[in-house]
């Protein structure tokens, strides 16, 4: 978005649109001829050959001073000259261009560089559109120049009434004439006179059209809408440098009935993934109440399979969508110009090559928490590929993670081992996945299996010095628990071991041993030797529980 915007919006120019006979419009004036727009639009896209020069702007600040802003270049402005839109007469020339940096706000980016003539500020003696002429001289002296190097109107508070001749469009009848007229306050004098050699811009959808001004600050100008819209919106605006500030009003789209044909329509086979072709022709009932082929419309594929096409000059397309599942392929007309008479529906009787995880179950645990799992995963087609295999345990309910990866052949039995995440990844069941590939189908194990040893917590584990005469004694305490259907609770009768590694050292050194109390309490002292690291470790598990260890503690030995 360039300056112009913000200039036109401070401005606040109006815009006012309304259909014909639903809004008083200033009367009809003659327009511009044809030869003349001809020749403003060629002078307005005019540019000399130095198209390497930097583009100009004009900002209007809230006092509405007006502002010459040249784009930073490598090649320093040496002037710029102000011009009457469409001709060679030149009205200002600010040739004091100060450097200008725009630092970034909060939202970050990069600064801004520019060169501004805020030392001579631009009074005209007209209001007006007015184009921008950039000089600059090369290393050797040599003076260059970029003719209309930016556009601005010299106004305030512009406002445009117009009137189109139509708000209902088809696709036998898509354009509209729009007349009307634009004023402007002068910045100085505060009388509001006709724009001038102002360009108006009209929209209607994705269309559209360009005026001109004349004298009287009347304009014409027709628009036509594309036809391809899923929606009309009717924009008269006046336009500076590509910027305008609009005001809309809908216009409506008389759709026209349609008739859709499909073949095939016997039931289909299809390889999982690859496409087939449905073809067909659509027809829609002319204005003139004929029937003709609808180019250029848009269909889609649902069901079965997706994909989108649009018809050619004879009506006719091809969709092409891949094949996912059996079932009921639906052809509809997707297109807001168009009636649609229904979905036309062929059968996708049999897929191949779709899979299916079978035999998957859980064949051992260990201690460590290690599932062994073993399965197969079938596909219904002959392939030389192998199918991946994706070993997953879910995080959240529906929340499936994957945890191993690997290839087999298909319809082939395999045995993995995979561990458990860590406690910090809580595992809630585990399953067989499959991704497929883009011709072979994937699929999800049935089964969910479940690690059917408890989880086992050493919770509130402490480390700390304890002074017994010359002596320094350390203790070493924590609660063992066992997970059960309804949470932890204390695990006693079992057997913990008590772990020290000395201060800049990796190797733990077992202690020492106790056995957990009817509430869970395992503690034991020891006379300490230097500075380490403590904890507990539950290692001893029977074959229904997993091992566990305590959290680390440090004691420093002062003595």
């Amino acid at each position: 978005m360039n300056s112009f915007k913000g200039t036109m919006t401070a401005v606040g120019t109006a815009v006012v649109i309304a259909a014909v006979g639903a809004l008083a419009a200033p009367a009809a004036s003659a327009a511009v001829p044809a030869a003349r727009q001809t020749a403003l639009a060629s002078e307005l896209e005019a540019k000399s050959v130095a198209m390497s020069l930097p583009a100009a702007r004009v900002r209007q600040d809230p006092n509405n001073t007006y502002i010459v802003v040249v784009d930073a270049s490598s090649q320093r402005p040496d002037r710029v000259e102000v011009r009457r839109a469409g001709t060679d007469k030149v009205v200002a020339v600010v040739d004091d261009l100060s450097d200008h940096i725009e630092f970034p706000d909060e939202s970050g980016g990069p600064s801004q560089f520019s060169y501004e003539g805020d030392k001579q500020p631009l009074v005209l003696a007209d209001i007006g559109y007015y184009e921008l002429d950039v000089y600059v001289k090369d290393g050797n002296g040599n003076e260059l120049s970029r003719r209309n190097a930016g556009q601005f109107t010299y106004a305030l508070d512009a406002r445009i009434e117009a009137k189109s001749s139509q708000q209902e469009f088809s696709l036998d009848d898509l354009d509209t004439q729009v007349t009307g007229s634009v004023t402007a306050v002068h910045p100085h004098t505060g009388e509001r006179l006709p724009l001038t050699s102002a360009k108006v811009r009209a929209r209607l959808g994705d269309g559209q059209a360009h005026g001109v001004s004349d004298a009287q600050g009347k304009f014409t100008t027709t628009v036509a809408a594309l036809g391809t819209e899923k929606t009309l919106t009717h924009t008269v605006a006046l336009a500076s440098g590509g910027t305008e500030v609009p005001v809309t009003t809908p216009a409506k789209i008389r759709a026209q009935k349609s008739t859709l044909t499909l073949t095939p329509t016997a039931p289909l086979t299809a390889r999982y993934g690859t496409t087939v072709p449905v073809r067909g022709k659509l027809t829609r009932l002319a204005d003139d109440g004929t029937v003709k082929p609808a180019a250029g419309r848009s269909l889609a594929a649902s069901g079965a399979g997706r994909a989108t096409a649009s018809t050619g000059p004879d009506g006719s397309y091809t969709l092409l969508p891949p094949i996912l599942r059996t079932g009921s392929l639906g052809v509809s007309v997707q297109d807001a110009w168009l009636l649609g008479d229904g979905t036309r529906t062929a059968t996708v009787a049999k897929v191949t090559h779709t899979t299916k995880v079978v035999e998957e179950k859980l064949v051992s645990t260990d201690k460590y928490g290690g599932l062994t799992i073993s399965g197969k995963v079938t596909v219904d087609g002959i392939t030389s590929q192998q199918a991946t295999i994706q070993i997953q345990f879910q995080y959240r309910p529906g929340n499936w993670v994957t945890r191993q990866s690997f290839t087999v052949p298909y319809n082939k039995t395999f045995t993995v081992r995979v561990t458990q995440p860590g406690s910090q990844y809580p595992s809630d069941g585990w399953r067989v996945y499959t991704p497929g590939t883009s011709n072979i189908g994937p699929s999800t194990g049935t089964q969910v299996l479940r690690q059917n040893r408890a989880e086992t917590r050493i919770t509130g584990a402490q480390s700390g010095p304890t002074h017994n005469g010359e002596v320094q004694q350390v203790f070493v305490s924590g609660v063992l628990r066992t997970s059960t259907p309804g949470g932890f609770v204390p695990y006693p009768g079992q057997k913990v071991r008590y772990y020290f590694r000395p201060e800049g050292s990796t190797v733990w050194a077992e202690m020492g041993t106790s056995v957990s109390g009817a509430d869970g309490a395992v503690s034991r002292t020891f006379t300490a030797q230097t500075s380490g690291y403590w904890r507990i470790r539950f290692v001893d598990a029977d074959a229904t529980h997993l091992i566990s260890n305590g959290a680390e503690g440090r004691v420093k030995v002062t003595r």
